[in-house]
């Protein structure tokens, strides 16, 4: 069961009214006993921050931190073969020879590069130069190695990076061969697509030409058409205009026709108007008919005109077919010839930068050993306390390998348990003030790192927190084990003037403190006070920094 420690709550307005009531209580005092004398003591106004918070006590903690041997000294690749008897995505055709539209398949032929191998190795402790409990810095010694698996590691690597080195160097003059053949086939590709083209277009202008020629005479009897359907509708519009003429005439010969004795004159006039205007309108009748004739003969040859230009239009289609297959393949595959050429080469680029790869890893795996393995001896790679020695003389090490477990400086943490209520009242970005009983004088600030599940006390039947606190800055002067106060700021005022609450008295609703005037006389003075940590009080307005106050205190005659 894990005990809660006793927490602290500072709150400004709860304190302040205790230095009030003791005020009081001091005053009454004075009246029973006149014997007392008053005497006062000076308090400078100060400028700073003020904070409340959850304060409880915690004890150092330092944690440890371990040395292993990382770096892998086993073998740098296992022995194998690469072949490349097909690249993806190699160019279609042999380089050779190869015709307009030719077909085939293009390969480089067969690369073996074989890998250097190494054999799995590992080293071994001749001393061991650290105890238990003895301090030691970065590049201390703290293991030597034998001569013989050190060498034997050293030659090793060695070699592989001579291997590998040879590798890609024969890879190189091996590739040019390659490169040059898939430089003829690009050229081939691109010669071919450039002429086929030309050759192309020629064999196809006859027929361009014969369905131009038809689309034009599409054209020409359609405009025919539309004209003649222009002239038609005039026609009948004049047509129309005669009927009415006629309409009229007879009208007119119809009302007339009683009197035409008596006015034989105009009913004359009225009988030759309506027949001129019925043969008017037999004449337009005439043409309104030939001219719907026209069109339908105009509306005839367009249909041919169109049927004539659909198979000028499918043997156009038919020649660019049979007479492009080839033409087409040829700029198909020149088009694809950049392509191809930069698969190819890829590959070749691939091999040779695996192989230099391979080169470049056996360099600086012997480097890294060799900055790991220093004269056949390991050093410490941190500072601190040596708590645990992980190897013996005559194991063995390799990659993994724990060497050595030392006090962390830079991992001092604090753990203080917290109820729920203060827990749900503290930041976790907040700041967090530390003061240890060493230092009294010295504050340390700190961070919350981590919170553990909330935790149930049986005995008080309460849910707590454990609040780990990391302690910042300069760690040095910390031990394991010693204690201090932490605490978690909860409310901060900052760049404030202040002073000590037993200053500040009040007199009904203002508060006032006591000075010395010029000529040092002791007078009240009005201030306006704010915030306050349970010591100290803002002084608002009233005070500056550096002005001098008097805490009065009454003391017995002798």
């Amino acid at each position: 069961m894990k005990t809660k420690t006793k927490t602290k709550l500072l709150m400004g307005i709860g304190a302040a009214a205790v230095v009030g009531i003791l005020a009081v209580l001091l005053r009454l005092v004075g009246r029973e006993h006149s014997g007392e004398e008053v005497v006062y003591r000076e308090d400078r106004v100060e400028y700073g921050s003020l904070t409340v918070g959850i304060t409880d006590e915690a004890t150092v903690e330092i944690g440890t931190l371990e040395q292993r041997f990382d770096l892998d000294i086993s073998a740098l690749v296992d022995g194998g073969s690469v072949s490349d008897t097909q690249a993806a995505g190699a160019m279609p055709g042999g380089f050779g020879g190869m015709g307009n539209g030719g077909t085939g398949m293009l390969s480089f032929g067969s690369l073996n590069v074989d890998s250097p191998a190494s054999q799995s190795q590992s080293l071994e402790v001749a001393d061991v130069r650290i105890a238990v409990g003895q301090e030691i810095r970065e590049g201390d010694l703290i293991y030597t190695l034998t001569t013989e698996s050190v060498d034997e590691i050293r030659g090793t690597l060695s070699e592989d990076i001579d291997d590998a080195k040879a590798d890609y160097e024969a890879l190189e003059v091996e590739q040019e061969e390659s490169r040059t053949q898939a430089q003829q086939g690009y050229d081939t590709y691109v010669t071919n697509g450039k002429y086929a083209q030309l050759i192309y277009q020629n064999a196809l202008k006859t027929y361009q030409d014969a369905l131009e020629e038809a689309v034009e005479n599409v054209d020409d009897q359609q405009n025919a058409y539309n004209e003649k359907l222009l002239e038609f509708a005039d026609l009948q519009e004049e047509y129309a205009k005669t009927l009415e003429l006629v309409r009229e005439a007879q009208g007119a010969v119809s009302e007339n026709y009683e009197g035409r004795h008596e006015n034989a004159y105009y009913y004359t006039v009225y009988l030759n108007t309506r027949d001129t205007a019925q043969k008017l309108a037999e004449q337009f009748e005439e043409e309104l008919e030939s001219t719907n004739e026209e069109l339908e003969q105009l509306s005839l040859d367009i249909q041919t005109a169109v049927r004539t230009m659909n198979q000028c239009q499918l043997d156009y289609e038919k020649a660019k077919l049979e007479l492009g297959q080839t033409q087409d393949i040829d700029i198909y595959y020149a088009g694809k010839a950049s392509e191809w050429y930069s698969i190819q080469t890829a590959s070749l680029d691939n091999e040779l930068s695996s192989a230099k790869n391979r080169y470049d890893a056996a360099v600086e795996k012997l480097a890294a050993f060799d900055s790991s393995v220093q004269d056949n001896g390991i050093v410490s790679e941190y500072s601190g306390v040596v708590t645990e020695v992980l190897l013996s003389e005559g194991d063995t090490l390799s990659g993994g390998s724990g060497l050595v477990v030392l006090n962390d400086q830079e991992t001092v943490t604090m753990d203080v348990s917290l109820g729920e209520d203060d827990y749900n009242a503290v930041d976790r970005d907040g700041t967090v003030n530390i003061v240890f009983t060493a230092y009294p004088d010295e504050m340390y600030s700190g961070r919350i790192t981590e919170v553990s599940d909330a935790e149930y006390d049986s005995s008080s039947g309460a849910v707590y927190y454990t609040v780990s606190v990391t302690v910042q800055g300069d760690v040095s002067g910390l031990y394991e084990g010693m204690t201090g106060d932490v605490t978690f700021v909860t409310k901060e005022m900052k760049e404030v003037c202040y002073v000590s609450n037993r200053a500040v008295f009040r007199e009904g609703t203002k508060s006032y403190v006591k000075v010395r005037d010029d000529s040092g006389d002791i007078v009240k003075q009005e201030v306006v006070t704010g915030f306050s940590d349970g010591i100290h009080v803002e002084v608002v307005t009233g005070l500056s920094e550096g002005d001098i106050v008097l805490i009065e205190s009454k003391v017995g005659e002798a």
